[in-house]
């Protein structure tokens, strides 16, 4: 209902989510919104929660190859606001001067072009905080901010909305964690990492292991990880080789979750070597036919 009501048709990497503060979740395929709402309603009354739910409709698989996505103009504008989600909460980890120009980028896609009768001093002031990284914010000023923002936007006159959502995209699709979903963190168990908490980030290459600030711990492909498990509370994966190999384990609600990740990028990872070898037999095939004629 929500794909046809948005006019998405590259829709096979979106899905529907479920959100409570910060935990959120994919809903399964047979699972009703009705029913979630439902299941609110009785938490809400039995814990005197006041937590804050809600739908989220968004981009769950990331890969390297999106051009069908971005010829669509519903799902292109879906993953421009989610990306853009992502810059401004920090998600994302950004410069100043990328910040600076995604904002600019943003002004033009929001505003038009620049007016020197509005695009003034204090202009932006009431929603600089949505054009702004959160980490960034205390850096400058408000309105050094502002200037820096209105003078990108003004060498952007004549720029197409549009456009400007690709620039948008094209920048942070060049940063390291662009498609990388992100899990609260959790606390690493019997491990021997740097940090005692964790945030377990996923992409289309493997899994991530992050401190709170974002920083790196290690990277693990898909192509060395062995095997992964979760329950109600723990999420763990082994990687390595046949002759050696090692355990990660972490306390995390959200191990179920990781876990269907994880298995979603396998399945189609693995189909798309299955579609390359089924091309390559057809290839091939027809070079063998033509020479065969």
């Amino acid at each position: 209902m929500v794909i046809e009501k948005i006019g998405l048709k590259e829709d096979a990497c979106f899905s529907l989510f479920e959100k409570k503060d910060e935990w959120e979740r994919c809903l399964e395929p047979d699972e009703k919104p009705v029913d979630v709402m439902a299941s609110w309603d009785k938490e809400k009354d039995k814990k005197k929660s006041t937590e804050e739910y809600m739908f989220m409709f968004k981009k769950k698989i990331f890969l390297k190859d999106d051009d069908r996505e971005m010829e669509d103009p519903a799902a292109k504008d879906l993953i421009y606001k989610q990306a853009q989600h992502s810059v401004i909460s920090s998600e994302y980890p950004c410069t100043v001067d990328d910040a600076i120009r995604l904002a600019g980028l943003q002004f033009q896609i929001v505003y038009g072009d620049h007016n020197p009768q509005f695009h003034v001093p204090k202009f932006l002031l009431p929603s600089l905080k949505d054009f702004v990284p959160k980490t960034l914010f205390s850096l400058k000023k408000p309105n050094e901010w502002e200037a820096l923002i209105l003078a990108k936007h003004e060498t952007l006159v004549g720029k197409d909305p549009e456009d400007a959502k690709s620039e948008y995209l094209n920048i942070v699709k060049q940063w390291a964690y662009y498609g990388t979903t992100f899990y609260p963190p959790c606390k690493s168990v019997g491990n021997k990492l740097p940090s005692k908490y964790v945030i377990i980030g996923i992409n289309y290459e493997g899994i991530r292991l992050l401190k709170k600030n974002k920083d790196l711990i290690s990277e693990h492909l898909f192509t060395e990880i062995c095997s992964w498990a979760s329950s109600s509370g723990t999420f763990a994966f082994e990687f390595g080789n046949q002759n050696e190999s090692q355990k990660y384990t972490f306390e995390t609600k959200q191990g179920a979750i990781i876990a269907s990740t994880i298995q979603t990028y396998i399945d189609i990872l693995v189909q798309m070597l299955k579609n390359g070898e089924d091309e390559d037999d057809e290839s091939e095939s027809t070079t063998t036919t033509q020479s065969d004629g």
